[in-house]
């Protein structure tokens, strides 16, 4: 099985991922009374073990490697594709956001009430939502999902006991508002199947031949 992504493939799928944020970043703007910019996606294939690296890596973990974690489960209701779907913030950037969406600049971001881990839930709520409203529309098939759980995690612990050398897609993006500017990533983990499946109908959709979008 392939699980790597050909240059025109990943193109496509950026492009589907830059529609989606779009207009989930127009949602999320009403929400925050600010505009708010996302840059376009980087869609890679990379193994957990891979992905555990670059987000302990990321300029935010010297100080505070946490990460808010928003986790939905979907599945298709007819293509053999299913996935676990992560929002992942740096901790303090994701909690600023929502200080900022609540309108509460004087708690200390240690504490993280109720009602925040609620407003994170919302957030990404909408952000996964729209991206696989957007990826079904091109796969065409109706994909269902879970409630969004929130959590506290640091990137080591991210994937508990399960295997490191386990593939994910990768759509990492950039979203900046006047008062902040945090980089997510949004996960797609799936098996091999599921990931050939995404694959095919990316392809299928682009119309892109195996020849011209496998990867050199």
């Amino acid at each position: 099985m392939r699980t790597q992504l050909g240059e025109l493939e990943r193109d496509a799928l950026a492009e589907a991922f830059n529609l989606a944020l779009g207009e989930a970043a127009s949602s999320f703007a009403d929400i925050v009374n600010e505009e708010v910019h996302v840059s376009v996606p980087e869609v890679e294939i990379l193994t957990r073990q891979q992905l555990v690296e670059r987000l302990a890596g990321l300029p935010s973990a010297d100080s505070n490697p946490a990460l808010c974690s928003i986790s939905q489960s979907f599945h298709s209701a007819d293509t053999q594709l299913a996935t676990e779907t992560l929002l992942l913030f740096p901790e303090r950037g994701g909690l600023e956001i929502v200080r900022r969406m609540l309108g509460d600049t004087g708690t200390p971001l240690e504490h993280v009430s109720e009602l925040e881990q609620d407003a994170l839930g919302e957030i990404g709520n909408i952000i996964i939502n729209s991206c696989m409203s957007s990826l079904a529309g091109i796969f065409k098939t109706e994909m269902i999902g879970t409630l969004p759980s929130v959590e506290r995690v640091l990137p080591l612990d991210l994937f508990g006991q399960q295997s490191q050398g386990d593939i994910v897609l990768v759509a990492r993006i950039g979203m900046r508002m006047s008062s902040q500017d945090v980089t997510g990533f949004v996960l797609f983990l799936m098996d091999l199947p599921s990931l050939e499946t995404v694959i095919s109908l990316i392809q299928r959709f682009f119309g892109l031949a195996d020849d011209a979008a496998a990867p050199n």
